[in-house]
């Protein structure tokens, strides 16, 4: 389905030591105190003193990392919008990552808990010396894992690559799990808190990127997975028309099942869920107040960890706190379901967008290798199937009648599925949780561009990637180096960024994986600068 869609919508465009370490940090902190060129003073006065790096290909650039955009969302300021962080009198030193926002990982079944509540800020990377004198456009990355997990770390997505072009690079945290969705469905906490951390970025992209040389009204926001359906929120939100100005959504929209809005009673469901278990929770469900004001008093921690308790089974449902359907109200970022709104500004924009042709693999490496759990899989599909895709809110028949055309459609043979054979459950998992809801986004998107003859139609750029490189993501899924299956998902993001260094220390780049990592920064590069258009 998607696949065939990609082809017609190709046509015209792309296919797609420690003593050591030591004095080197004392080197960089004495070359960022002196150094002017390392210096940025923003609009309000304070002045950002930043670091020299390099790129993989030894192009000098400056790096300022760690900047807060808002206040820690600490205290009564948890549960509520991004206050700006404001202005400052001085310098202050921004040289090193911060941390993570607080996150337990359920894609790579992590039991540690890691990150800090305090934790809104962004990394933004320059060339030293540009190739031409025009401010540069501006590439905002938002990271994957399921608005659970992940962050703009510069280890995973810092600028080796990216920055031997001419662009600059921010890439972001943002708050996650409960402390970023966990919604009431009321006023008491609205939630989707993480989006509203995005959008607040983008504003302080708007005032501040100029001192940086960049262009404000050139700016690209990108993401991948949960990042790519951000991107496809904000190009629906009318709070965030002007902040940006194309897209690239990577395997992520708003129309895959997991980034959808919560069905009406789940968030506030899930709200009460963690409220029991966190001793929170009132005899009177509505008692939103008390029940927030003591969920205010939890620890960062104990509010993270229990996200895989609210799992159905496995890790699933995928995703316990998605956006959600706020009530009107002034800082409301999504007041009614994408599918009863247009994205009149959204349809205005160049989009990129794709996906990978094993995107599935992200659940079935594990499901294919975990014998105990293919086991419970195979023999109680009838009930775990309606969780893993996100019908279990329908009348008991619709999911019966909607499992058995599945099981006609993929499984024909019935459960012999294995990891040496794999194929068709894949698809059923890369259909049913990516590649079926970006379909639907495309589709739609160029029905309305039709139809209503969008006069400032924005084009939209469509690819799959299939390239089988020396390294993959099924490994991190527990799919196990000896059965390395295909392009899983998230695999192109190390032919974008550094996080192969990171996640795939002994797998050493091809020549074809070289030859593509130049083709995709080109082409990513190239959009941002509109050199498709």
């Amino acid at each position: 389905m998607f696949k065939e869609q990609v082809q017609r919508f190709l046509s015209g465009s792309f296919v797609a030591t420690f003593i050591i370490l030591n004095l080197l940090n004392d080197e960089i902190l004495t070359e960022a105190r002196t150094s002017n060129n390392l210096k940025v003073q923003l609009p309000h006065g304070g002045i950002l003193v930043g670091r020299h790096l390099s790129t993989h290909k030894g192009r000098h650039m400056r790096a300022f990392m760690g900047i807060p955009y808002a206040q820690p969302p600490i205290g009564e300021l948890r549960f509520k919008p991004p206050v700006p962080y404001g202005s400052w009198k001085g310098e202050k030193l921004v040289i090193k990552d911060s941390f993570k926002c607080i996150q337990r990982d359920p894609f790579r079944r992590d039991q540690e808990v890691e990150g800090s509540e305090d934790c809104l800020y962004i990394n933004i990377y320059t060339p030293e010396k540009p190739n031409i004198s025009e401010p540069l456009p501006v590439m905002v990355w938002f990271h994957g894992g399921g608005w659970e997990c992940g962050s703009g770390i510069s280890s995973f997505y810092g600028p080796d690559f990216l920055l031997d072009y001419d662009i600059i690079l921010v890439s972001a945290n943002f708050r996650l799990g409960a402390l970023g969705f966990l919604s009431t469905e009321t006023l008491h906490s609205p939630g989707n808190y993480g989006l509203k951390d995005q959008q607040e970025i983008l504003k302080w992209i708007q005032v501040n990127i100029q001192a940086f040389g960049g262009n404000p009204n050139s700016v690209t926001i990108f993401g991948e997975s949960a990042g790519g359906a951000s991107v496809t929120y904000h190009m629906l939100s009318s709070k965030s028309q002007g902040l940006f100005h194309k897209g690239i959504a990577q395997s992520g929209t708003y129309f895959n099942p997991w980034a959808q809005p919560a069905h009406k009673g789940v968030a506030a469901k899930r709200a009460n869920k963690t409220a029991l278990l966190l001793g929170c929770y009132h005899k009177n469900s509505n008692d939103w107040p008390e029940i927030i004001n003591c969920l205010k008093q939890q620890s960062a921690y104990n509010l993270t960890a229990i996200v895989y308790d609210l799992f159905e089974w496995d890790t699933d449902p995928m995703i316990p706190f998605p956006p959600v359907i706020e009530p009107d109200h002034a800082e409301a970022f999504l007041t009614v379901h994408p599918r009863n709104q247009l994205q009149p500004h959204g349809l205005a924009l160049p989009l990129m967008i794709g996906a990978t042709s094993e995107e599935g693999l992200l659940k079935t490496a594990a499901l294919l290798n975990l014998p105990e759990i293919l086991y419970e899989f195979k023999t109680k599909f009838e009930q775990i199937l309606p969780i893993v895709l996100y019908y279990d809110h329908l009348p008991e028949k619709d999911q019966h009648d909607i499992t058995e055309k599945l099981k006609y459609f993929y499984l024909k043979d019935g459960h012999n599925y294995d990891k040496y054979n794999y194929q068709n459950i894949t698809d059923l998992i890369s259909d049913g949780w990516f590649l079926a809801g970006i379909d639907e986004y495309i589709r739609l998107r160029m029905s309305n561009l039709l139809t209503q003859a969008h006069n400032n139609a924005g084009p939209t750029y469509v690819y799959m990637f299939e390239h089988k490189g020396s390294a993959s993501f099924s490994e991190l899924f527990h799919g196990g180096r000896e059965d390395y299956y295909g392009a899983c998902h998230a695999e192109e993001l190390q032919y974008l960024f550094p996080i192969a260094r990171e996640l795939f220390v002994s797998a050493a780049p091809t020549n074809s994986d070289l030859k593509l990592r130049d083709l995709m920064l080109q082409l990513w590069t190239n959009f941002a600068w509109n050199r498709f258009v």
